[in-house]
């Protein structure tokens, strides 16, 4: 195997170049248009729109508009939870039911800026499979806070929400031009290195020396060493997964189905570092350490349990 084989290389790279530009003009247009919707308001008018309509519910009313406000800015209605609890409006008990109800909406945001603009382009239609799913994990959580907050809310005043300065649009679309420019400088670089490399490895042979490597763990799960590579790198960069998951997907390497197992087995094993890294920080400052850790725990628990029950299904069904 001669890793310095320029013929190879000149082809793998003019390859990954065109994958590259044919996938960034879907991937960076797609997320202008939802940085748009995001930055105009109007995903906030949305959920201005239906409080009216939901207040009536028997739940603590500032736990409602939170869950609301996840819809467009999870940081924003976990913000409001916080206020609301310094201010004594929502206890401990309602907290925990409103994080978990907040899941939906705050992955339906996280659809909008990072599923729509780069799962889809990237995956087709094991993208839309695998975001269903994500969605669908996220209902579950939120259906559970629903149910326990109906049973421990207590603070059932109304809760009048704060009055925002009306958008101004160029400065919108100035800010949307941005704010996918900004993430264009990381996603592309990883795009093009990531494709380049699994194209690269596919001549030279590498990937078939690494699953001769890692045969015997997935051969026990009776999946394909290609989903184990899939994993791996999912364990070092998510995006980086989406395009070998995309790679793998076109060259016929790997079925949907193997894709998407790939992803949320990786999703399984990287929890505690992606809990840590993302929703720790966030929920510690707003709630103090011991609150906070608590909140983050039993999410990521719950999380960690209805993935291994997917994951299952899967394997038991292939």
């Amino acid at each position: 195997m001669n890793i310095f084989d320029f013929s190879i290389l000149g082809n793998s790279l003019l390859s990954a170049v065109l994958y590259t530009i044919k996938l960034s003009s879907v991937v960076l247009l797609t997320m202008f248009i939802m940085n748009c919707l995001i930055n105009t308001g109007i995903m906030k008018k949305v959920s201005n729109f239906l409080y009216p309509f939901t207040k009536h519910l028997k739940m603590n009313q500032l736990s409602l508009y939170s869950i609301l406000s996840c819809f467009f800015s999870p940081t924003v209605g976990y913000s409001i939870l916080a206020e609301g609890y310094n201010d004594k409006k929502v206890n401990e008990k309602e907290l925990i039911g409103s994080s978990l109800a907040n899941s939906f909406p705050s992955i339906f945001s996280h659809t909008f800026t990072f599923f729509i603009p780069i799962a889809i382009p990237l995956l087709g239609m094991t993208g839309v499979i695998y975001i269903l799913i994500r969605s669908g994990v996220a209902m579950v959580k939120t259906i559970i806070g629903l149910f326990y907050l109906a049973l421990v809310s207590k603070n059932t005043e109304e809760y009048e929400p704060k009055n925002e300065e009306q958008k101004n649009i160029k400065k919108s679309m100035k800010k949307s031009f941005e704010s996918t420019l900004r993430v264009s400088k990381r996603i592309l670089p990883i795009m093009f290195i990531t494709m380049f490399i699994v194209i690269y490895f596919s001549n030279l042979g590498v990937f078939e020396a690494i699953k001769l490597i890692i045969n015997p763990v997935t051969g026990y799960l009776n999946l394909d060493p290609s989903v184990g590579i899939l994993i791996l790198t999912d364990l070092i960069n998510v995006q980086a997964a989406m395009v070998m998951g995309s790679g793998l997907l076109e060259n016929g390497v790997l079925g949907s189905k193997d894709v998407i197992i790939g992803l949320i087995f990786a999703n399984v094993l990287s929890l505690s570092t992606r809990y840590a890294k993302h929703s720790l920080p966030l929920h510690v400052s707003l709630f103090g350490p011991k609150l906070g850790t608590k909140i983050v725990m039993i999410n990521a628990g719950i999380t960690f349990a209805i993935d291994v029950v997917i994951i299952g299904a899967f394997l038991l069904l292939g």
